[in-house]
């Protein structure tokens, strides 16, 4: 017998509403009326609507009516199949099995610029009908929401801070190997090692075996491993902050060899001694277009996340056709720990941080419940998008045997994956002979191209100032003037064709957050209250564009001195 006590009943203006387990879904007097009356109190432009209960469809069609873009309705319906109806739900998503993923991506996907505007609307009396359900999706949503803020947050951040090492670092790219060199040059067995709590359980495990595997370090990790005598093969970095670069400037002389990222602080490039490989972010696209335009130099582009792991993660991949190991992935304050013992970011979680942090319970390695935060979090995401996505030609194990759980990545003992894939292994031959030496590019030529790009940032700030000189020229409180109007048409054109020659969109991409988010035109909205806000959106852009460009420009000197300077301690050496 179903759990569930459905029945039709004629309302007194002759439509049909239900009643579920006693509870009435629309009114019994005049649905359309109710549905009007709740979506006139609910409904402000620019929220991504969840519609939680679809009943017999009166309020999704009141609501589809109001919402200019279906794809930013979703509703959500358990019930949705047991009910007789005949509703119109136009290009919105009606779902009833409330997967957490699917359900993830429909609000990710229709929240747009990192927006976080969610509003849901629960149809009458479903919260009583279904209340364990409406708390799932509640809980979805406010996680979606927090994983778009930590993404916010890091770009807002690091803008800066990536535009200058891009930057600084095409100098690094000119002088070092693609990460290219390395695709599948491997048929070992990989060990990613990562700075998690757990990684100290493994150490003497990796200390035995280190010759028959190659090992990658993600980022801080180098420390942790150097302070127990293991020299991994290779160091992955990608964060841009001083405090990276701090993990680094004291490593003493060792072999192994760096795989970075063009965000990552360029004075570890500028400064390390050994074999270095480049590579770019999946999402900078547009970066290696310009690099390759320019100094005719390909990057692969790496598929990662919020972590140094999760690109190692896809490096380690990237390099081998042979079984991976993960171990030290712990995405979690495993024994009340942020690190491993012996990495410089090591801290003992007491109460007060974990306040701080805004930490909370996920299922663990073990079937357990472990305690994360919102950033480890978009971490562990992020490796189970990797590891769905992941073509590879062996089998990748956790083998971290603490921590969180990475869903749909089978979980190994280290001491199985070493007896299953490693102590039958050879020494490793990690030696690497190139098939093509790499051609350095000569610094005189490299500084003639970034001269070139400087003089594209001097006609940069030329036009922006001429735009915002036009903008202050306009009298009118109410309109724009023709003329004005014309000139500003034209730099635009111009500006658009010239920002594509020199890729701004570390510095760029907050500005236009800001931009497309804080000037949606407002709900009837009369002719001046349109021209001031089209006036303050065009200022700010023009502005902060004027600003991001001398950013820039004062970048590319600062590289140019630089390589200058090391030429000329060069010939004097």
């Amino acid at each position: 017998m179903s759990q569930y006590q459905i029945e039709y009943i004629k309302t007194k203006n002759n439509l049909e509403t239900v009643m579920v387990n006693g509870y009435l879904l629309h009114s019994k007097y005049d649905p359309n009326q109710e549905a009007s009356r709740i979506v006139e109190k609910e409904f402000e432009q620019g929220y991504v609507y969840i519609l939680f209960g679809y009943g017999l469809g009166y309020l999704a069609e009141v609501l589809n009516e109001k919402i200019e873009d279906g794809t930013k309705l979703i509703i959500i319906d358990p019930i949705y199949p047991l009910i007789n109806v005949e509703g119109k739900i136009g290009k919105s998503t009606i779902i009833h099995e409330i997967e957490k993923k699917e359900l993830e991506a429909l609000i990710a996907g229709a929240l747009r610029n990192l927006s976080r505007k969610v509003k849901v609307i629960c149809s009458p009396n479903y919260d009583k009908i279904l209340p364990n359900e409406m708390k799932k999706v509640l809980e979805i949503i406010k996680e979606v929401q927090k994983m778009l803020q930590v993404h916010e947050n890091t770009i807002r951040v690091f803008s800066d801070n990536w535009q200058e090492n891009y930057i600084q670092n095409l100098f690094n790219v000119s002088q070092d190997s693609s990460l290219e060199k390395l695709k599948k040059i491997y048929t070992c067995p990989v060990v990613l090692a990562s700075g998690g709590p757990s990684l100290t359980k493994q150490l003497p495990l990796l200390e035995e075996i280190k010759d028959q595997v190659i090992i990658i370090a993600a980022g801080s990790t180098i420390n942790s491993l150097l302070a127990n005598g293991i020299e991994p093969d290779y160091i992955v970095t990608i964060d841009g902050g001083l405090e990276n670069y701090n993990h680094f400037k004291d490593i003493p002389k060792i072999k192994s060899q760096l795989i970075y990222a063009i965000t990552s602080h360029y004075k570890i490039q500028d400064e390390y001694q050994n074999k270095k490989y480049a590579f770019l972010a999946s999402s900078n696209k547009v970066y290696g277009e310009h690099i390759k335009k320019v100094f005719s130099i390909n990057l692969p582009l790496i598929s990662g996340g919020g972590s140094v792991a999760n690109f190692a993660y896809s490096i380690a991949a990237y390099i081998t056709t042979g079984p991976i190991a993960i171990i030290g992935q712990d995405l979690a304050y495993t024994n009340d720990q942020s690190h491993a013992e012996s990495n410089k970011r090591f801290k003992r979680v007491d109460v007060d941080f974990m306040k701080s942090r805004g930490t909370i319970e996920i299922p663990g390695y073990y079937g357990d419940m472990v305690v994360t935060d919102y950033p480890f979090l978009s971490m562990k995401k992020a490796f189970e998008v990797l590891h769905q996505n992941m073509q590879h030609d062996s089998p990748i194990y956790n083998c971290t045997e603490g921590g969180a759980k990475i869903e749909g990545m089978d979980q190994l003992s280290f001491i199985d994956f070493c007896e299953t894939y490693v102590y039958q292994q050879q020494v490793v031959i990690k030696e690497i002979i190139e098939e093509n030496n790499y051609k350095k590019i000569n610094a005189s030529i490299f500084i003639s191209k970034m001269n070139e790009l400087t003089n594209i940032y001097n006609f940069l700030i030329k036009q922006l100032e001429l735009a915002l000189k036009l903008l202050n020229q306009n009298k009118s409180i109410g309109t724009f003037n023709k003329g004005i109007l014309g000139e500003l048409g034209k730099i635009d054109k111009n500006l658009d064709k010239k920002l594509k020659q020199v890729s701004l969109n570390y510095l760029t991409d907050p500005i236009t957050l800001d931009i497309l988010r804080n000037y949606e035109p407002k709900l009837n909205e009369g002719s001046i209250e349109t021209y001031t806000r089209v006036y303050n959106q065009s200022n700010e852009l023009y502005s902060r564009l004027l600003e991001a460009v001398k950013k820039a420009k004062q970048y590319t000197l600062d590289t140019i001195d630089k390589v200058k300077t090391d030429e000329r301690g060069n010939e004097n050496g």
